[in-house]
């Protein structure tokens, strides 16, 4: 084989297209091995077993935490529930469809949505847990504000949001298929999508209600501090 022969050669075995990475992506089946193994507190059922554990502690009260701990962790748990809320009703929604392709930003909410309503979920019960089982005196009001923050995060996590994503990927089904597009399926697809889209951003409107509700209370209580 010529010098030359065996460089084309060569080449043809060195051409991105048949690195094992790069074919493995154009087949859309990603890349599946990890950058690195990750430690014992970054996996997932370290985590939750800590965050069940703290959910324990403060649900016990003053048995496990002293009175400030019990009351830093409801603080937390608040201050993430609504930072969240205001961040991806406000900020990161907007921001992403403004600049990105509309499936594109269809896919990545899609990913998104269920671990933010997970999330909203996890802190609402944690504080609802506190006001049950360490507060002394719980005023019923806001017993009812967080159970109620619960309840809209549960069934938007469990029934809202997987039937929105489902029609979301029925609909970009048809758009992408190859052939003449249905048009009439596709339309009938975007209205139902509309109606669910409305459904969930109207109860997410009643989470971040009732979490304003229930931070006003808890903002009164720094009344005597601040006066």
């Amino acid at each position: 084989m010529s010098g030359a022969a065996r460089r084309r050669s060569a080449g043809a075995a060195a051409s991105p297209a048949s690195h094992p990475v790069v074919a493995a992506a154009a087949a859309g089946e990603g890349v599946q091995g990890e950058m690195l193994e990750p430690s014992t507190s970054n996996k997932r059922w370290v985590r939750l077993l800590v965050l069940s554990a703290t959910v324990a502690a403060a649900a016990r009260g003053t048995a496990y935490l002293p009175t400030a701990g019990v009351a830093f962790v409801h603080l937390l748990a608040y201050g993430i529930w609504l930072g969240s809320l205001v961040w991806t009703s406000f900020v990161a929604g907007i921001t992403m469809i403004r600049h990105l392709p509309r499936q594109t930003f269809g896919r990545l909410q899609a990913r998104l949505f269920p671990k933010y309503f997970a999330l909203s979920a996890a802190c609402t019960a944690i504080q609802l847990g506190v006001l049950l089982f360490a507060a002394a005196a719980p005023p019923a009001k806001q017993l009812v504000l967080v159970g109620l923050g619960l309840a809209t995060s549960l069934l938007s996590l469990l029934v809202v949001e997987p039937i929105t994503t489902k029609v979301m990927f029925q609909r970009y089904e048809l758009e992408s298929a190859a052939g003449p597009r249905d048009e009439a399926a596709i339309t009938a697809l975007k209205k139902s999508f509309g109606n669910w889209h409305g459904i969930s951003s109207l109860i997410n409107l009643g989470t971040l209600i009732t979490a304003i509700g229930h931070g006003w209370w808890l903002a009164s209580k720094l009344v005597g501090i601040l006066a």
